[in-house]
């Protein structure tokens, strides 16, 4: 490599681009040296947040400049300053991945993302709390540079984004239609179903020379806010293309969901299953219930043992029924997971009346724990070391390794029990544990007839996992933030909590795949904790059933079979139907979300280059250079506040030195220190 003067050249023009208001919308630029050059474009947006001085909070504005720059590949560069409370890296991380996988399925004419490096630069007055919630405009901005269109400096954005592509909820939405009006924004997008916020008020009262306190919430509507105050219109946006349709006009295409989810291939695939899972828990129900009616349990008190064992044979009746009804209506998923859950308890049956007609008992389940884990150990290689040639072994391979993961859980349990001599709580344990085993050859056996499309390797997936498991843990991060603001607490999120360490735990261990699936789930669960807040609607649920199918359905239009997320969406429908609304949604928003991050799989910056946004220059390029371009550059240099003498007595002496340095692009003191570099204002 042999000279400078290529990123000065792009230094210039990106700082002089930087300073063009947003009603410029895009800014387009092409710098040429030789045969080499560099397209460019940016926009700088604004974003909402929520900064605390002393106990107060109150709403800011940052400025967000994004540069789209050719010849890249695919790396993201991020600097804030002040530096955000919450990592605002991976929202714009995560930004592109979605904005790339968009563009990429479009058929207009866009930039190549893989063939592009992003920066983000980021200013604010004070430090902010709650940086993923500028991931929505972040993402906008970069869709529009790939497409090149302009963006509305009317509308300003608050909002996460998913892997899929949805639009997270987020808090602090008063404050930040204040700082919204601050720069004259006649129109706010929020997330869906964000319509309404809770405010503590806290009124005085003196009686009889006492002053009470009463705090209490208070429900306000956040469209009367915004006209109230400041005449300002507040829409609702669920995912990025309704936020394109209000920024650019433009939308992504989206072809209509069919009414029926399954297809021949699902159905060739499951039936079989559910058929064999049916009939195995119909066997062992009735050989529990003939081995329970032979054996003598005590029931007596302290330990009414034989009760407590007619409860599981009863349960395993009924979910032997709800196996039946579901597969009478061809929804084998569901199915198979009710004959999963009546063989576990049939199966107790079985062990708890073998227990008590045992000589000795500690050594019957010391006998089935060694048994278990036998099976374990093997199911675990297996599913450890399956090949995933596609889109669907990923799926499938990971629904394996996390069952496989779920017995050695169980299997932890159950030897736990054993030591303290619980023995009937071990005997569930390894039933438990013994299912979960033997279904890890079911979901390897799915795969077979479908077309396994994809170019994934278990590389891809390590890397993919730990962008995940990241995005997870930020969005955790963040709803309990606003969670703890709101003084109130969610299952959801300790749920998240869990999710996400297993997942840890899973990839650290080389289950890679189970990993993935395990920080989608974890992700959902975070994002549920502020969605759900006030508690689970029928609408709510609706809404999370449509746009799951609505990405199931794009998945196929891009020739990916979303298997488990088709098994998700068909097990929250019968669970709606059982009005099993709080589980219900959990299991559409991740069928949503492994349908929509399937189609999303490509890595941050999968190519390979020795260079950070500088194309690569061939060492047989001339570069000749006259005594105009020196004044040129002293004169610019003059103007953005450098220091001209020092400066060109630097660049003189720097090209002079090249000429004996060959293949040496930056010198010690030309080295750019950061990206702020490219953007700092006089």
């Amino acid at each position: 490599m042999k000279h400078q003067l290529l990123l000065m050249v792009l230094g210039i023009g990106l700082l002089c681009s930087s300073c063009f208001p947003i009603s410029v919308g895009l800014s387009a630029g092409k710098i040429s040296e030789g045969d080499v050059s560099l397209d460019y474009r940016n926009v700088t947006v604004y974003a909402p947040a929520v900064s605390q001085i002393g106990t107060e909070y109150v709403g800011v504005i940052s400025t967000i400049t994004v540069t789209v720059q050719g010849n890249g590949s695919g790396r993201v560069f991020v600097d804030t300053l002040p530096l955000t409370d919450v990592d605002m890296q991976g929202s714009a991380r995560l930004a592109v991945k979605v904005a790339s996988a968009l563009v990429i399925a479009d058929t207009r004419p866009h930039l190549e993302p893989r063939n592009c490096d992003f920066f983000f630069v980021v200013r604010t007055t004070s430090p902010m709390i709650g940086g993923p919630s500028a991931g929505a405009i972040m993402t906008v901005a970069v869709i529009s540079l790939l497409e090149n269109w302009a963006l509305d400096n009317n509308t300003v954005m608050t909002g996460m984004i998913n892997p899929d592509g949805s639009i997270g909820p987020i808090g602090g939405i008063p404050y930040k239609i204040d700082a919204a009006h601050s720069i004259g924004a006649s129109r706010f997008l929020i997330p869906k179903g964000q319509m309404t916020y809770t405010e503590m008020i806290t009124e005085y009262q003196d009686i009889n020379g006492i002053t009470w306190q009463n705090t209490y919430p208070v429900t306000r509507n956040v469209s009367q806010y915004a006209s109230d105050n400041y005449g300002m219109q507040v829409f609702e946006v669920e995912d990025i293309n309704d936020a394109l349709l209000y920024f650019t006009g433009w939308t992504f295409p989206v072809k209509e969901s069919p009414d029926k989810i399954t297809t021949e291939d699902y159905i060739i695939a499951m039936k079989p299953l559910a058929t064999s899972l049916l009939d195995e828990a119909r066997k062992s129900h009735q050989n529990a219930s003939d081995l329970f009616n032979s054996t003598t349990i005590p029931n007596r008190y302290p330990d009414y043992f034989r009760n407590q064992v007619t409860d599981f044979l009863n349960n395993a009746a009924d979910r032997l029924l709800e196996s039946s009804h579901w597969y009478d209506e061809e929804v084998y998923y569901t199915s198979t997971s009710k004959s999963f859950q009546s063989l576990i308890d049939s199966h107790f049956v079985t062990y708890a009346c073998q227990y008590f007609a045992s000589q000795s008992q500690g050594e019957f389940v010391q006998y089935l724990l060694n048994k278990t884990t036998q099976s374990y150990n093997n199911r675990s290689i297996i599913s450890r070391d399956s090949p995933i040639q596609g889109m669907v072994t990923l799926q499938c391979v990971g629904a394996a390794q996390q069952r496989i993961n779920e017995a050695a859980s169980y299997l932890v349990d159950a030897n736990a029990s054993f030591r303290s001599n619980d023995y009937l709580t071990a005997l569930y344990k390894i039933a438990y544990a013994q299912e979960r085993t033997d279904s890890v050859q079911w979901w390897l056996n799915i795969s077979a007839p479908f077309h396994d499309s994809g170019e994934i390797n278990e590389s891809v997936i390590t890397t993919l996992a730990e962008e995940y498991l990241d995005d997870a843990s930020q969005a955790i991060a963040y709803s309990e933030i606003i969670i703890n603001e709101m003084g109130k607490t969610s299952s959801y999120l300790n749920d998240a909590k869990t999710l996400l360490e297993t997942a840890r735990s899973e990839n650290e261990n080389g289950y890679s795949a189970a990993a993935l699936f395990g920080s989608f789930e974890s992700l959902v669960k975070a994002n549920l904790a502020l969605e759900l807040v006030d508690g689970v609607t029928n609408d709510k649920v609706e809404r999370a059933r449509e746009r799951a199918s609505a990405s199931i359905t794009e998945s196929r239009n891009l020739g990916i079979e979303p298997v488990l997320a088709v098994s998700y969406y068909e097990y929250g429908r019968s669970l709606a139907n059982e009005s099993s609304l709080d589980t219900a949604i959990v299991y559409y928003k991740d069928a949503d979300l492994i349908a929509g991050a399937l189609r999303f799989t490509t890595p941050y910056g999968v190519q390979s280059s020795r260079y950070v946004g500088i194309p690569d220059i061939k060492p047989t390029v001339s570069w000749n250079f006259g005594p105009s371009r020196y004044i040129g550059f002293f004169i610019l240099f003059a103007l953005i506040g450098g220091i001209a003498g020092v400066g060109f007595g630097l660049l003189i002496a720097g090209l002079f030195s090249q000429k004996k340095q060959k293949d040496q692009f930056f010198t010690k003191s030309s080295t750019p220190r950061s990206i702020e570099d490219y953007y700092k204002k006089k």
